[in-house]
C-alpha cells in the first residue's frame, strides 16, 4: 500500500528583525511560549499512541548558544529527549542564521562547520550526537548554485526549499510546474558546470495550508492524484514554518476555530488527519532514507523567501545598504592586510583580523537586514551598527599595523586576491584596468604632477566633486602587482591629449557617445556601432502616494579635463508641490576605457509619517510614511530585447567567485509575463543582463556604497518581445508574482491583499528623510556572457586597489572607515 507521509518542521530562531531582545512578547518570550506548546502537543499525541514526529532546525549562536541556555534550558533538554527517544529529528540551518548566499567561502565554511560542532558546544552534533543527519534547511530558503559544491564537503547531502503558492516562496515560479510525483518527492538538484549535486526536498508553509483550507482536504486531494498514477509512489507533504508562529498554537476566532481545523494549531492539524489509514507521520530525513530522487531539476536563481520571491526584503531598505557597505569594507581591509602581511606570526594583526571576522559572522545574520517591512526594528539596527563598527575598526587597525610608512611624496597601489581560498573555492587575482580616484588631503596643492616609479609622467587630473578634491588617473595591473607613484607640486597633465570630449549636448570617448537633449536627458547612447539606450537612458524619480514623479529637466555642466570628461547634472521635483527630492549625477568617461561611470547623490525629504500600522510600528520601534512606494535614483533603460526563442538573461557574480545565470522566461510556463521586481541575483561587485546578442554589466563601488543584491530588475512586454529596466540601489514595488500551483488562491490573497505577511510592503518609506550616495560602472558589451576582461575590471572597481598613502597629499580612501549615522538608537 502506498502512503501519504506528513512531516512537520519547526524553524527556530530567537533573534528577530521584528522584535527585540527581551524575554517577553516583544522579544523572544513569544518563541519560548510557542515552542513549549509544540513540545507539549507532540508529547501528548505520542503518549496517546499517535506517532507524530517533529523536525527542528535552529541557528546556533543566537539561540542554542546564547539565549536558550539562559532563558529556557528546559526546551533544549526536552528536544534532546525527544531526539534521543526517536520521536524527533534536527536539521542544519547555519551557525549565525546567516545570509548564506552572500557569504564568502571562508565565512560559509565557518558557519556550516560550527553549525555542526563548535568549541562552545552549541553545534547540532554537540547537543544531539549522531542523531543529526545530512539535510540543511537554509535560513530564509537562501540558495545559490555554488552551494552544490560547498555543502557536500561538510557532509550535507540534501537541501529543502519552499515550493509554495504565495510570496513566502523558494522556487515554484522559476521552473515549469512540477508533476505530482516531483512536487512531493525528492529531486536531484544540479547546475551546469558544477559536478556535485544535492537532493532537494520541496516543502510548503502554513500559507499553503490556508490555500487548501484544511490539511485533510489537501491530503485527500493528494490521495486522489496518487491513486490515479500508473505506478505506485509514496508522497511526502513537508509542512515548514517558523517555530514562533502563532499558527502552531491556534487562533480563537468565533465559529471559524470550531469549523476550520487549520485555525486550531498543530493539535488541530494532527487530529484532522490522524484517522486516515493511508497517512503516516515521518520526518524528511527518514523519508529520504528509502525514497530516492524521482527527477532532476536546475535552478539558476539565487533563492530567498522574501517579497517578490527573492532578496528584496534584505537588500532594498535604506539601512541594508548602509550596513552592507561597512561589512564589505571590513572584508576589503582583511584582504588588503593579508596581501601585505609578511610575518604570519604577527599575533596582534591576527587577533585583530579574527575579531573582525567574528563580528562579520554575526553581522551576516539575516536578522540585521530583516524580513521586516518597510523598516527595521531599531534595537536590531543599533546592534548591527555596533557590530559593523567593530568589524571595520579592528580590520583597519590590522591594516595600519602592516602598512609601512611611506615617503612624504610617495604612495603606492596594490592589487590583491579578492577572496580567501578554502579547500573548495580557490580565488584568483586577475589583470585589470581601473579609473583610479584618490582623495587628496587639505594640504594638497592645486596643481599636481604624477610620475611612476621609473620617473615617467602619468596623465592625471585634479577633480573637484561633492566628495572633495581627488586625483584621477588610469592604471593597469597584473595580478597582485604593486605600483609606486610620486606625487609632487607642479604643472598637472590635464592638458595631455585625450579622446574625451564634453559639450552641453554630447559626451564621448573612443568607444561611447552620449547625447543630451535640451532638458539634459540622455536620449542616445552609442556603443560599438549600435544604440545602447531606449528612450531616456537614465531616469530618476520616485513613486509617492498614487503619483509617479520624475526629473523632467536637468541643469547640466560639462567638463573636459584631459584624461576624463563628464557632465554634472542637477534636478529635482516637489512631492505634492512641496517636500523637494534633489538628485545629482556625475556622468564620466575616461580615455581608453569603454565604460560609463556614474556617481549619484539623492536627498529625500522628510515627509509626515502616516498610513502605518500602529501594532507593527510598536514592534519595530519606529513609524513611517506609507505613501512612499518606489525609488529609482538611477534607473537604466537599455535597448535590449528579449524574445520567445532568446529570452533576456541575467548574469551574476557571487561572493564565492562563481558566475551563474538565469533567464527571465517565466512567462513561458506561468502567468508571470511582466515582472514588477526581480531580485534573485546576489551581486559581489557586478551583475549583467543580455539578450544573447548584446549585454550591459553594472558594477557597484565599495568606496561609496555596497549592497548584497544592489541592482533590481523590472520587465515589460513590448509586443511579442520583452524589455528590461535596471534599478541600482533603488526599490521597485507592484504586483507580487502569480502562482500556478495555487489551489483556492486564498493563501496568496491573505498574504498580499490583507497584509497577513509583514514582509509584503514597499521599502521606499525607509528612505524618507535620508541621503543616498553610490557609484556605478556601466559596461556595454557584445554577446551573451560578459567578457572576462570586463568582469575583471568590474571586480577592481567594486573592491578598489589597496592604497599605501602618504601623509602629505593623499588621504585615506573611504573604504578604510565606516560611519553608522542614522542607524538604530
Amino acid at each position: 500500500m502506498v502512503h501519504i507521509y506528513v512531516a512537520f518542521r519547526f524553524h527556530g530562531n530567537f533573534y528577530h528583525s521584528y522584535r527585540g531582545d527581551t524575554p517577553d512578547e516583544f522579544g523572544f518570550g513569544k518563541d519560548i511560549r510557542i515552542i513549549r506548546h509544540l513540545i507539549d502537543t507532540l508529547d501528548d499525541f505520542n503518549a496517546r499512541g499517535i506517532p507524530v514526529c517533529g523536525t527542528w532546525d535552529f541557528e546556533n549562536y543566537f539561540s542554542l548558544e546564547t539565549i536558550m541556555p539562559e532563558h529556557c534550558p528546559d526546551i533544549i533538554a526536552d528536544l534532546q529527549r525527544r531526539v534521543r527517544d526517536g520521536h524527533d529529528d534536527v536539521e542544519l540551518m547555519s551557525y549565525n542564521n546567516g545570509l548564506i548566499s552572500a557569504h564568502t567561502a571562508r565565512e560559509f565554511e565557518a558557519v556550516i562547520q560550527r553549525g555542526i560542532t563548535n568549541a562552545q558546544g552549541s553545534g547540532l552534533r554537540d547537543l544531539f550526537g549522531d542523531n543529526f543527519r545530512g539535510m540543511v534547511r537554509p535560513q530564509e530558503m537562501m540558495y545559490t548554485p555554488i552551494h552544490l559544491k560547498l555543502y557536500p564537503a561538510y557532509g550535507v547531502e540534501a537541501i529543502s526549499l519552499f515550493y509554495s503558492a504565495l510570496p513566502f516562496n523558494g522556487f515554484s515560479n522559476f521552473v515549469p510546474e512540477l508533476s505530482f510525483i516531483e512536487r512531493y518527492n525528492p529531486l536531484t538538484l544540479t547546475y551546469p558546470g558544477i559536478d556535485e549535486t544535492l537532493t532537494l526536498m520541496p516543502c510548503v508553509n502554513i500559507g499553503d495550508l490556508g490555500d487548501h483550507l484544511t490539511l485533510r482536504r489537501w491530503v485527500k486531494q493528494m490521495r486522489r492524484e496518487q491513486l490515479a498514477l500508473d505506478t505506485d509512489q509514496d508522497a511526502l507533504l513537508l509542512i515548514d514554518m517558523d517555530a514562533d508562529d502563532e499558527f502552531w498554537v491556534g487562533f480563537e476566532i468565533p465559529i471559524i476555530d470550531k469549523l476550520l481545523s487549520t485555525a486550531q494549531g498543530l493539535r488541530g492539524l494532527i487530529e484532522n488527519i490522524a484517522d486516515l489509514d493511508y497517512v503516516r507521520f515521518t520526518t524528511p530525513d527518514r523519508y529520504l532514507n528509502d525514497h530516492p530522487p524521482v527527477g532532476t531539476i536546475t535552478i539558476g536563481q539565487d533563492t530567498a523567501d522574501g517579497s517578490f520571491d527573492g532578496f528584496s526584503s534584505w537588500a532594498e531598505k535604506w539601512s541594508n545598504t548602509r550596513l552592507w557597505t561597512g561589512l564589505e569594507r571590513a572584508r576589503i581591509l582583511e584582504l588588503q592586510t593579508k596581501r601585505l602581511l609578511t610575518d604570519e606570526g604577527s599575533a596582534a594583526v591576527t587577533d585583530l583580523l579574527n575579531q573582525s571576522f567574528e563580528a562579520r559572522l554575526k553581522i551576516l545574520s539575516t536578522t540585521h537586514f530583516g524580513l521586516s517591512a518597510p523598516v527595521m526594528n531599531l534595537t536590531r539596527e543599533g546592534v548591527a551598527r555596533e557590530l559593523v563598527t567593530h568589524a571595520v575598526e579592528t580590520a583597519a587597525q590590522a591594516f595600519d599595523l602592516v602598512t609601512e610608512k611611506q615617503p612624504t611624496s610617495h604612495f603606492s597601489l596594490i592589487d590583491y586576491v579578492r577572496g580567501i581560498s578554502t579547500d573548495q573555492i580557490q580565488y584568483q587575482s586577475r589583470p585589470s584596468r581601473a579609473l583610479v580616484r584618490l582623495p587628496l588631503s587639505e594640504n594638497a596643492p592645486e596643481n599636481l604632477s604624477l610620475t611612476d616609479a621609473d620617473g615617467q609622467s602619468v596623465p592625471a587630473v585634479t577633480l573637484n566633486s561633492k566628495q572633495g578634491q581627488e586625483i584621477v588617473f588610469i592604471a593597469t595591473f597584473q595580478p597582485e602587482e604593486r605600483k609606486d607613484y610620486v606625487l609632487a607640486s607642479g604643472p598637472s597633465s590635464k592638458n595631455s591629449p585625450s579622446n574625451v570630449v564634453a559639450t552641453a549636448t554630447s559626451l564621448k570617448n573612443e568607444f561611447i557617445q552620449l547625447k543630451f537633449d535640451g532638458r539634459g536627458q540622455i536620449v542616445s547612447t552609442h556603443f560599438d556601432g549600435g544604440e545602447l539606450a531606449r528612450q531616456n537612458f537614465i531616469t530618476s524619480g520616485v513613486t509617492y502616494g498614487r503619483k509617479r514623479y520624475t526629473v523632467e529637466s536637468w541643469e547640466i555642466e560639462p567638463f573636459s579635463l584631459g584624461v576624463v570628461g563628464g557632465q554634472r547634472l542637477k534636478g529635482g521635483f516637489g512631492l505634492d508641490d512641496q517636500h523637494p527630492v534633489l538628485f545629482e549625477h556625475e556622468i564620466l568617461l575616461a580615455a581608453g576605457l569603454p565604460y560609463i561611470y556614474v556617481r549619484t547623490i539623492v536627498d529625500y525629504p522628510s515627509t509626515p509619517h502616516q498610513g502605518y500600522s500602529a501594532g507593527q510600528a510598536e514592534r519595530l520601534q519606529q513609524t513611517w510614511d506609507a505613501r512612499w512606494k518606489e525609488i529609482w535614483p538611477c534607473e537604466i533603460s537599455p535597448a535590449l530585447v528579449g524574445r520567445l526563442t532568446n529570452p533576456l538573461r541575467i548574469w551574476k557574480h557571487n561572493y564565492c567567485d562563481h558566475v551563474s545565470t538565469f533567464s527571465l522566461d517565466y512567462g513561458q510556463f506561468s502567468k508571470n509575463v511582466e515582472l514588477d521586481s526581480v531580485n534573485n541575483q546576489v551581486t559581489h561587485g557586478w551583475v549583467a543582463v543580455s539578450d544573447g546578442e548584446r549585454g550591459l554589466l553594472v558594477a557597484q563601488n565599495a568606496d561609496v556604497a555596497s549592497n548584497l543584491a544592489f541592482c533590481r530588475f523590472r520587465t515589460r512586454k513590448d509586443g511579442e518581445n520583452s524589455r528590461v529596466l535596471l534599478n541600482p540601489f533603488g526599490t521597485y514595488w507592484g504586483r507580487q508574482y502569480r502562482y500556478g500551483i495555487a489551489d483556492t488562491g486564498l493563501g496568496n490573497l491573505l498574504a498580499t491583499t490583507f497584509s497577513a505577511s509583514d514582509h509584503i510592503s514597499p521599502y521606499a518609506p525607509s528612505y524618507n528623510g535620508r541621503r543616498q550616495e553610490f557609484s556605478l560602472l556601466i559596461a556595454p558589451y557584445q554577446g551573451d556572457s560578459p567578457p572576462q576582461s570586463i568582469q575583471n575590471d568590474a571586480a577592481a572597481f567594486a573592491y578598489p586597489y589597496g592604497v599605501l598613502n602618504n601623509d602629505k597629499f593623499i588621504a585615506a580612501p573611504p573604504h578604510r572607515q565606516w560611519a553608522g549615522q542614522g542607524l538604530g538608537k
